[in-house]
């Protein structure tokens, strides 16, 4: 079947229960094929003068490649076979120069579409990629023009000239990972990653290893129950603890909605439970947090008629930052961050005897060299039962009398 190819008329081609083309009666060779799930691709059909076979040449989908440029294309191809060419070499080495001049601005925004779209910090991601190639003056260059020089002088102006090195060692860490996905089989989009061999420019990271001790969890516990004393909303206060009382991270505990949450009241196969969908991860996997009774006793209040609405009011993980500053001030000790509650609660679990793979478990870590990868369900009891240590070590903590506490640390001391 021949005719002459029109948008109108691509478009008016209904799927059959059969793939079949339809030919360009302006253009001879070229064609749209449409298959039963009704998807329509460019090609061009070619005799090989050496085998006399008739070949096909696939140009590109309809409506990503329009009906104008597949014309083009079709005509140089028509061009490469009369003169003894392989229409298919040519693709290839179009294509290949198409990737060569790929600039650093189509890069991000393919990067951005393939896999940035899919992390829970995909967008914290893409703006730092975004103000770099405004800044930098990279955006219209290609992306196989950036050297490891042009690196290095980057992280350095961020490291030394602003100031920023923690964020200096952020951005060689986001720019060698879309670098390593743009040189991968498939894409080739430059043949080196400039940020592979780079140090890290703001120095080595050190990690953070504060934790709250049982004195200062009391404290702090006592304070959160009044959180007006310290300017500190109900809604901050209440998710603080939560972080301390599941190990959850503080973004988490921030957006938490009641949809997330089941089986609160009435028996169950798992009981009360925290289930997070995998756009909330920051590994991208669904997971399931067990509730404890002390969990449902800060949640309850909170607890909303629409279950699609967040628990807490507040504005992201930087007002929980701002609440346990106030604390930190209005109690005058050492300062500590919302996510060292969560670090506390892996403590209190690690002097309970538990292993860094067992916590890791509660944690929703991904580690390096451990091969099991954790289904919803997978350990959900060792979770359980770590939760359960949680709130009882907790329970005792902010029970405990000053006279009972004095005689604990007189006996570690001795």
């Amino acid at each position: 079947m021949r005719t002459k190819l029109t948008d109108a008329a691509i478009r008016s081609f209904a799927p059959r229960e059969a793939p079949y083309p339809v030919g360009d009666s302006t253009c001879p060779g070229l064609c749209i094929r449409i298959t039963p799930k009704g998807v329509k691709t460019f090609a061009f059909a070619y005799r090989n003068k050496t085998t006399r076979k008739v070949e096909w040449l696939t140009l590109g989908r309809y409506p990503d490649l329009s009906l104008t440029r597949a014309r083009e294309q079709a005509n140089d191809a028509r061009k490469v076979v009369a003169n003894g060419g392989s229409p298919q070499a040519a693709k290839v080495e179009r294509l290949d120069a198409e990737k060569k001049t790929k600039t650093y601005a189509e890069v991000v925004a393919l990067y951005h579409d393939a896999k940035l779209v899919l992390l829970r910090s995909g967008k914290k991601t893409l703006n730092t990629l975004n103000r770099i190639g405004r800044v930098y003056d990279w955006n219209d260059r290609p992306l196989s023009s950036i050297t490891d020089d042009d690196a290095a002088e980057m992280l350095q102006d961020i490291a030394d000239e602003r100031g920023k090195k923690a964020a200096a060692n952020q951005t060689r860490f986001i720019l060698g990972a879309m670098f390593k996905w743009a040189k991968q089989p498939g894409r080739k989009f430059t043949a080196i990653n400039p940020f592979a061999d780079l140090p890290a420019p703001g120095g080595a990271s050190v990690p953070r290893d504060r934790f709250l001790s049982t004195v200062e969890i009391k404290q702090v516990w006592r304070a959160l129950e009044e959180p007006e004393r310290f300017k500190v909303s109900r809604d901050a206060a209440t998710a603080l603890r939560l972080i301390l009382v599941t190990a959850a991270r503080p973004g988490m505990v921030a957006g938490m909605v009641g949809s997330e949450l089941r089986d609160l009241s009435g028996p169950s196969e798992h009981g009360p439970h925290w289930s997070l969908p995998a756009e909330r991860m920051k590994a991208g996997s669904p997971f399931i947090t067990p509730l404890t009774g002390l969990a449902l006793e800060l949640l309850r209040p909170h607890l909303k008629s629409d279950a699609d609405v967040r628990l807490f009011k507040l504005a992201g993980r930087q007002q929980l930052y701002e609440a346990a500053q106030r604390i930190v001030e209005g109690l005058g000790m050492q300062p500590w961050r919302p996510h060292d509650l969560r670090r506390s609660a892996a403590t209190i679990l690690d002097k309970s005897g538990y292993s860094l793979e067992q916590i890791g478990a509660i944690l929703a870590h991904t580690r390096k060299g451990v091969t099991a990868v954790y289904a919803r369900w997978d350990k959900f009891d060792l979770r359980r039962e770590m939760a359960t240590v949680i709130e009882r070590s907790l329970r005792e903590t902010l029970t405990e009398t000053p006279q009972v506490a004095q005689l604990n640390r007189d006996l570690l001391a001795a």
